[in-house]
């Protein structure tokens, strides 16, 4: 009778261990059922945030956040367009804005910035240009080779036209930028984009932008300007800044010829040799070539570089052409540094592709873009 009672309890013993190794095993099912479903879960919700993220995504914040170096910045927002971004906008192509430094190529050049009309307005609109370095004079005048040795040509005017003998690297709008491709700004950080029609044939366009820059264009002495036939009496002259050529037929205020003619009136003099500072030029009233004569007038020597105070004429940009000229490359993400090439300002999305590109048209589109000027904003 002892026997069975034992053998009975082990039958009990070994079922209730049983049914407790079996619940075991399927809290153990349960268990990794749950965590394969919450994994599926999560990497649905992942990549539903993705194409959220694609979808409307326009700012890196991060960039700012993380004190980020511009080229940091870049790499993130690259991989992150690569990676998140689809059709299209994966082409979209970040670009540096840097703040001018004295050693840069075109350390010698004052950038004047103009309005729709031509006309000056200066970084804040009150027509006051400046050089944002010390000059290092040599103490002697400026040859007329100096003189006319000005920055690369970066867009025109439908109307404008080069000197005789220089050939026009390239008359297509210039179109997206190539990635990597540092741009220099001189001004400030606010740029506001606005909508511009894309379909604007090339001869209706405000400009005409290079997908090279004209370098090697002689430009005129100060002489050679000053004595120049006007342009409406079918005259041309070399032109005397770089940057935007303009048609040379806005004129100037009745005060800003009288600033021309004192500029004219004073004896030529030449400054002792050493660094020093060229005071703020009041431009105002003047066309951006006549601003470029007064600065010249004004600063005679060459640099102890051998070389000459030279121009670059651009537009600020609330003009419809600088809008036309940043919006007709395409999307692309301005990432602004300051002079210790931090990110200084959050980037965005700016501009937009144009109208009625798609597919292979599109992709054509980008294999023909050359590489953008150096935009000097």
């Amino acid at each position: 009778m002892m026997v069975k009672r034992g053998y009975i309890y082990n039958i009990i013993l070994l079922t209730a261990l049983g049914a407790y190794v079996l619940n075991i095993v399927q809290e153990g099912v349960e268990l990794a059922a749950s965590t394969t479903e919450k994994k599926a879960n999560l990497r649905k919700r992942q990549l539903m945030e993705e194409r959220i993220l694609a979808v409307t995504k326009e700012a890196w914040p991060e960039c700012v956040n993380l004190k980020m170096s511009a080229e940091a910045c870049k790499d993130f927002i690259d991989k992150e367009i690569y990676d998140l971004f689809t059709d299209q906008d994966r082409y979209i192509r970040s670009i540096i804005i840097g703040k001018r430094h004295k050693s840069d190529r075109l350390y010698n050049a004052v950038v004047i910035m103009m309005n729709d009309n031509d006309m000056v307005e200066g970084r804040d609109g009150d027509g006051i240009v400046y050089y944002d370095f010390t000059w290092d004079g040599s103490g002697e005048l400026a040859t007329e080779e100096q003189q006319a040795a000005i920055p690369p040509i970066l867009a025109m005017e439908p109307t404008a036209s080069l000197p005789a003998g220089t050939e026009l690297a390239a008359t297509e709008p210039a179109t997206a930028p190539a990635p990597g491709v540092p741009v220099v700004s001189t001004a400030t950080d606010d740029y506001t984009p606005i909508t511009y029609d894309d379909d604007v044939p090339i001869e209706e366009a405000p400009l005409i932008l290079l997908n090279e820059e004209v370098e090697g264009v002689t430009g005129s002495t100060i002489d050679e300007f000053i004595t120049a036939p006007p342009p409406e009496g079918g005259g041309t002259t070399a032109p005397i800044a770089g940057g935007v050529l303009t048609d040379g037929t806005a004129e100037n205020t009745p005060e800003g010829d009288a600033k021309i003619q004192d500029a004219l009136a004073q004896e030529v003099t030449v400054e002792s040799a050493g660094e020093r500072i060229i005071e703020p030029i009041d431009c105002s009233g003047l066309t951006g070539e006549s601003c470029c004569l007064l600065i010249k007038l004004k600063v005679r020597d060459h640099d102890i570089n051998g070389n000459a105070i030279q121009c670059s004429l651009d537009y600020v940009s609330e003009s419809t052409k600088k809008q036309y000229w940043l919006n007709h490359r395409g999307k692309k993400v301005h990432i602004f540094s300051n002079h210790n090439n931090m990110v200084s300002k959050v980037p965005n999305i700016v501009g937009d592709w144009p109208k009625g590109i798609v597919g292979a048209k599109f992709e054509e589109w980008l294999r023909e873009a050359g590489a953008p000027p150096l935009i000097m904003q």
